[in-house]
């Protein structure tokens, strides 16, 4: 019994987040802490639609809380703007969504990412979404829930 316990405590602890939507550019675990997209570089080849105001952020956390920052920048820019009011606060274990912020209109047709920079208990990690082309939200319809599931989410 106590070798099972320290397995589910190791597996908790060893695990961090990850970005479910928009799509993530990649995932490595060991890479997550490498800033500002957690080792993998946007690829431009594939392009999410995203709109440029309510846009759905969906992370599955892997540990008991965290809190995060979710941002979005152009790609080829240096500026990120954020799509979160404030840091996040999410308590349980599970999936969380959140509505963005609205990002400029100058955006309208172009490429950016949106970037959740997560601090669990034990390190702040990165994770960008591959590039999502930005549009006018009357022509987008989300393909997530428009409603919390999983942790709890406060700001």
């Amino acid at each position: 019994m106590k070798i099972l316990y320290l397995f589910f405590v190791s597996s908790i602890v060893s695990a961090h987040f990850t970005l479910d939507y928009p799509p993530t550019t990649g995932f490595d675990e060991d890479q997550e802490v490498n800033p500002p997209c957690g080792g993998f570089p946007p690829d431009l080849s594939n392009l999410t639609a995203w709109p440029l105001s309510g846009g759905e952020i969906s992370v599955d956390l892997h540990h008991p809380y965290a809190l995060f920052l979710f941002r979005a920048q152009l790609v080829g820019m240096d500026t990120w703007v954020n799509v979160s009011d404030g840091i996040v606060d999410m308590v349980g274990l599970g999936e969380g969504c959140i509505h963005a912020l609205p990002v400029p209109q100058n955006w309208s047709g172009q490429a950016g990412v949106v970037q959740v920079v997560g601090q669990p208990p034990d390190a702040i990690l990165y994770q960008v979404s591959s590039p999502v082309k930005q549009a006018d939200h009357s022509v987008l319809v989300s393909s997530l829930p428009l409603m919390l599931r999983g942790p709890q989410v406060s700001v």
